[in-house]
């Protein structure tokens, strides 16, 4: 640039209130710890902006102290000499935009605790610079998304879905139509269910006897091979997860050792595999148990709340049926997409049964759902 560069932001900054400003100025990182394109420091306290003054020199002179909030300066760090972009984004904030590799934000945050400056976490300065702790919460949960879906739900409450929803519920129960209240609060109970998991990836297990085609169904979810398939059984003897995005949502899959019959002889790290599998069925959001299409059993047995059966190896028996089951084959790609909608199905109900419950206002975290249910409880 061959010219000053003082722009106002494009981002209005000066509408929200931030929340209590230290009685002495503090500096964060708050880009990801590491190289990049760009590095952001954030100087915030009572006397943040005239901190920065002292090392800043911006291309037309004007100090930063005498400019207006909003305002972008180019200029140069004087300890260091290199260029660097200053945003003032209220009287008490300023953003110091440098190189992404380490050393300059070392050095930019080093020069200002020579100034006085105390060194904190980004954390901080979400909670001071945001308008109430749930948009805080959400600013910190975001990078964690479990999937565009989870992300889209988080963006709407950085945008202050959840704080609207529940001053609407507020304002119910001061207006006394206690009817009104408790539905709007059973509702974001019902959406803190899935709130809640929002950066916890969805937890599904896949079980069955050996050589039930387990693994060869985890490949053919995951689109790679993740576990290593066999014939020969038992080649599976610890937990193999993998992360995986479906229909918008992140899960973890799980395959774990095969189940032997009654009368097999099983080494003792088979048996130690197998003990593990239970223990991963017991903790699971979702267990998928995989029963082989060439050799049904005539009852597979009962299922359970959390089970989905589902019919494998479709392509060597393909007259097999199995009532309420998916059938599938790793081996052709039958039925993989349809396995997938129904374990989306399974753990998400919501969007099928009420489409528009995660759609606005989600709880995400326990101290929102405890804040609710205090809008509700509390002595009238």
């Amino acid at each position: 640039m061959t010219k000053s560069v003082c722009e106002r932001s494009s981002t209005p900054t000066g509408g929200v209130q931030p929340a209590t400003i230290p009685a002495r100025v503090s500096v964060a990182l708050l880009t990801p710890a590491g190289r990049g394109a760009l590095a952001v420091v954030g100087v915030w306290g009572p006397e943040a902006v005239a901190s920065v003054d002292r090392l800043f020199t911006p291309r037309g002179g004007m100090p930063l102290v005498e400019r207006e909030d909003g305002v972008i300066c180019f200029g140069t760090w004087r300890p260091t000499g290199e260029d660097v972009v200053v945003v003032r984004k209220a009287p008490d904030r300023a953003e110091v935009h440098c190189h992404g590799g380490t050393a300059a934000s070392a050095t930019v945050i080093a020069s200002l605790e020579t100034t006085g400056a105390a060194r904190e976490s980004w954390r901080q300065w979400l909670a001071v610079t945001s308008p109430t702790a749930s948009v805080a919460e959400a600013h910190e949960a975001l990078p964690l998304a479990g999937g565009p879906k989870a992300a889209r739900i988080l963006a709407r409450q950085a945008a202050g879905a959840i704080d609207r929803e529940q001053a609407r519920i507020q304002a119910l129960v001061t207006a006394g139509d206690l009817q009104a209240a408790e539905s709007g609060a059973e509702r974001l109970r019902a959406a803190a269910r899935v709130g809640l998991r929002l950066t916890t990836p969805w937890r599904v297990v896949l079980s069955g006897p050996v050589n039930a085609g387990k693994s060869s169904l985890l490949n053919a979810l995951a689109g790679h091979g993740r576990s290593i398939v066999s014939p020969h059984p038992g080649t599976t003897r610890d937990a193999v997860a993998t992360r995986i995005v479906l229909d918008g949502w992140e899960v973890e899959l799980v395959d774990v050792a095969g189940l032997r019959g009654v009368d097999d002889t099983v080494s003792a790290v088979e048996q130690a595999g197998i003990a593990r599998g239970l223990a991963e069925r017991q903790s699971a959001d979702l267990v998928l148990r995989v029963v082989p299409a060439d050799a049904l059993p005539q009852k597979p047995g009962p299922v359970a709340a959390n089970e989905l059966l589902v019919l494998s190896k479709a392509d060597l028996a393909p007259e097999a049926t199995l009532p309420c089951a998916v059938a599938t084959s790793a081996a052709t790609g039958f039925g993989i997409e349809a396995l997938a909608a129904a374990i989306v199905h399974a753990l998400v109900p919501e969007e099928r049964r009420d489409p528009a419950l995660l759609g606005n206002a989600v709880p995400f975290t326990e101290r929102q759902v405890a804040a609710i249910e205090a809008l509700v409880t509390r002595p009238r």
